[in-house]
């Protein structure tokens, strides 16, 4: 795992302390009002993607007062539509290409998806790419093989819990102490009496990072799944995780050859990414 520089002085320019941590830093405060209102879309997932203003309340912590100022100017602005029949309020078309444009717009994902792919055809393994997002990793792109041996993609956008997932702790041994410490504290919160033990588990999982590259976590019964994390200056944190059934035998010996690869496949990928990273650094043609 990289390690991170020491952070400049304080009195140094946000932008420079941005450069040289690898973290965004601004002096001036965010907008209170504006986090608000993005809480709101974080409410929205897979198995709530329509909510009334007390469940959006619910979900978020906000004020029932807060909740319908802030829906009231999301529809306005076409963020958010509402369903009369229903009176449930859901995402409107904006946040269809949002996603695509967030894709598009990753020089991670560009770099990473020939080297995914390539892996995928070779072992007939689900490979996938993910980063962090309020309490869950997301992800950019899964390569995965079809029962009839086709390759796709699938899941992009698809969010897995980070403390219960090979991803997710991955994602964990890879980020700053700090943001570590912060986010440990938020899942205590989450999983109230059973984070205790979760956190152990976690644990574990950062110190098999630190000695061998990838860690491993049992999410879907029947399937094996690694993850990796990607720690390149000046890019989040990302994890890579290869997935593939358990067909019996000895699987710590499948973890132990599928993890070598993995390690060995995000090093391709944080060497691609420097270097292109130092090539729009001296101006030249970035890869493509």
């Amino acid at each position: 795992m990289s390690v991170r520089p020491p952070a400049p002085p304080a009195h140094t320019s946000s932008r420079r302390r941005t450069r040289e941590t690898g973290t965004f830093v601004r002096d001036t405060p965010g907008s209170r009002s504006l986090e608000r209102g993005l809480a709101i879309v974080r409410a929205f997932r897979l198995d709530a993607h329509s909510l009334t203003n007390a469940e959006i309340a619910a979900a978020t912590g906000l004020a029932r007062t807060t909740v319908s100022r802030l829906t009231r100017s999301l529809v306005d602005a076409g963020f958010l539509e509402y369903d009369i029949a229903s009176m449930r309020y859901r995402l409107g078309p904006p946040f269809l290409s949002f996603g695509k444009l967030a894709r598009r717009g990753s020089v991670v994902l560009r770099l990473a998806r020939p080297l995914m792919r390539e892996i995928a055809e070779e072992l007939s393994i689900n490979v996938g790419l993910a980063v962090a997002d309020a309490g869950d990793m997301i992800y950019l792109d899964s390569v995965r093989r079809s029962r009839m041996g086709v390759l796709r993609r699938a899941a992009w956008g698809g969010r897995l819990p980070i403390a219960e997932t090979a991803l997710g702790r991955a994602w964990i041994a890879g980020v700053a102490p700090s943001v570590r410490a912060e986010a440990f504290a938020a899942f205590a919160g989450t999983y109230g009496a059973r984070w205790p033990a979760l956190q152990r588990e976690v644990e574990r999982a950062v110190a098999h990072v630190e000695r061998h590259g990838w860690c491993g976590a049992v999410w879907k019964p029947g399937m094996v799944a690694i993850a990796s994390p990607l720690v390149v200056p000046g890019q989040s944190v990302h994890a890579m995780n290869f997935s593939f059934p358990n067909l019996g035998g000895d699987t710590a010996r499948q973890e132990r050859r599928s993890g070598r690869l993995l390690v060995e496949t995000v090093a391709r990928l944080r060497t691609a990414l420097i270097a292109q990273g130092a090539a729009r650094e001296r101006g030249g043609p970035e890869t493509r």
